[in-house]
């Protein structure tokens, strides 16, 4: 029995046998995933130990919306796991590890999960945390419009508190993805959750001290942080550099110490800078770059004009040329290394603008149409390259695109509330975990009574999803998937393009730099060699 089980009793349902019905295993070959291989062997041998001390001061182009760690959003990983902590976080093998949860245990039937707290343990106001902090916080995620993977909490139909040390989730029934949401599940203030927007007090290894928007922020280190002895670092600096071509010229100035996302030629070229930076391509599969379609605007409410877009979309020249030819194309949902992605299915929809105008004629649109891309390139590198690709190739075949490139605040707004958007460049994240977690926590395939994206709307879909969450027979579910995969082709309301890998970019001399799968580093851990 694994030693992450409480009171001694083994039961029928082991966490290990848990995860090999639900998931398999996934391997996912990165240095920098926490629990993966040491990342000295990528950086240098010369390290002996952590030094103390010292800021770190991280770079991206995304700015922050609000502090609500569960808004998962580009501009908001940078921060969550430093300010905040989760019960169980993923290694790099998607296997559970302690964090405020130190042992855990299912029931016989697998629908309820006894969670044994961490003692000890204080909030930045210097309030202990218990179980009732868990109570308030699976509430909140489960009915904050502002929480991204609202559903997937929503699957917690019960928090019991035996006592001030445990919590016992219940379900409704078996639960595949209940890992997926422990890992992202940050634990709030039962007391603050009301100023969490914009004061977030949390468990994490920093502590806010000044934020400026469109700017920075500014975190030092939290003297009590419960794990002792981190974190190593004594400030950590957030900074939001909208232009993402002066990201890279920030680090080589020595302005910023890491930049995430940069752009591909900088990254390329930064690699090949004799040993002063180190490069690292970020989680595998943690978000995908698509076309998010409306299906309630027109004349995308007819499938086959979707189609038409899906075949006019040149995924290969966005890889060749915006990516560097470091990310290969694709039409499938699944990344590579997911049980749920099939190869036989790859190629099933390519570049084929013969095909996009008979697709076109078939909707009685053969002399085109005009239609708008929106697109945000402070939002996320990449997303107008797609755009103006696209935009070209849809003019090949009689379709005026206009695009429109908007702020992240309009953008999101736009596509996530009001969903008023004919074609919209996106990306959506989830794609790493448990396939079942992708359909039910990911807004690009919600259906409209869920406030999906697309406003797509389907009864098989719809059972098609519920199926998949509802056994833990791997097989049964694979192919559920793939029929969930193959609608997903027909229907063309998510349209694929290629992984969205998000590339770190760092000093030589900053060590142990981790990340979750969400590319969230734990900066508790870090520390400078200089």
């Amino acid at each position: 029995m694994s030693s992450n089980t409480y009171g001694g009793v083994e039961r029928c349902l082991t966490r290990r046998g848990f995860l090999r019905a639900a998931a398999g295993t996934a391997a996912f070959g990165l240095l920098q995933i926490r629990g993966g291989p040491a990342q000295a062997a990528a950086v240098s041998t010369r390290p002996t130990g952590p030094r103390r001390g010292g800021t770190l001061t991280l770079a991206k182009t995304a700015g922050i919306q609000d502090f609500n760690p569960m808004n998962l959003r580009p501009g908001h990983f940078a921060h969550q796991r430093a300010l905040f902590s989760t019960l169980v976080h993923y290694d790099a093998q998607l296997r559970p590890q302690p964090e405020l949860a130190e042992k855990w245990e299912f029931s016989a039937d697998g629908k309820s999960l006894a969670l044994k707290l961490r003692q000890g343990v204080k909030f930045h106001s210097g309030r202990e945390f218990t179980a009732e902090d868990v109570t308030h916080t699976v509430e909140f995620a489960s009915t904050s419009e502002w929480v991204t993977m609202r559903s997937l909490y929503q699957t917690v139909k019960k928090v019991e508190t035996p006592d001030r040390y445990t919590a016992v989730l219940r379900f409704d029934g078996i639960n595949p993805g209940v890992f997926d949401l422990l890992d992202t599940l940050y634990i709030l203030d039962k007391e603050t959750i009301k100023d969490l927007p914009k004061s977030p007090i949390g468990t994490g290894p920093f502590r806010l001290e000044r934020y400026i928007p469109n700017d920075r922020v500014e975190m030092v280190a939290f003297k009590d942080y419960w794990d002792r002895g981190k974190p190593y670092l004594d400030r950590y600096i957030i900074r939001q550099i909208p232009d993402v071509t002066t990201l890279a010229i920030n680090l080589e100035s020595g302005a910023v110490n890491c930049i995430w996302q940069a752009t591909f030629r900088d990254v390329a070229r930064l690699k090949d800078a004799g040993g002063k930076f180190v490069v690292d391509m970020g989680a595998p599969g943690s978000n995908m770059f698509c076309l998010t379609m409306g299906c309630k605007t027109e004349p995308f409410t007819n499938k086959k004009v979707r189609q038409a877009v899906a075949w006019a979309a040149d995924r290969a020249r966005f890889c060749k040329t915006t990516l560097q030819g470091l990310v290969e194309p694709t039409c499938l949902m699944w990344p590579l290394h997911s049980w749920a992605y099939f190869k036989d299915l790859e190629g099933t929809i390519g570049y084929n603008l013969e095909k996009a105008k008979a697709l076109l004629k078939e909707a009685d649109l053969e002399k085109g149409f005009e239609t708008e891309i929106m697109t945000s390139s402070k939002q996320m590198f990449g997303l107008l390259d797609i755009a103006q690709i696209l935009q070209a190739d849809l003019r090949k075949i009689g379709v005026n695109a206009r695009i429109v490139d908007v702020e992240p605040g309009i953008y999101n707004t736009r596509l996530l509330q009001k969903r008023d958007f004919a074609i919209a460049a996106d990306t959506y994240g989830r794609a790493s975990r448990d396939p079942g977690t992708l359909v039910t926590a990911a807004k690009s395939w919600y259906t409209d009574k869920e406030g999906g994206k697309t406003r797509f709307e389907s009864a098989e879909w719809d059972q098609l999803r519920h199926d998949l969450q509802s056994t833990l027979d791997q097989e049964k579910r694979k192919a559920i998937c793939r029929r969930l995969q193959e609608m997903a082709l027909e229907e063309c309301f998510t349209i694929l393009i290629a992984a969205n890998q998000r590339p770190w970019v760092l000093g030589s001399y900053v060590r142990e730099f981790t990340y979750d799968l969400d590319n969230s580093p734990f900066v508790d851990g870090i520390w400078l060699e200089r």
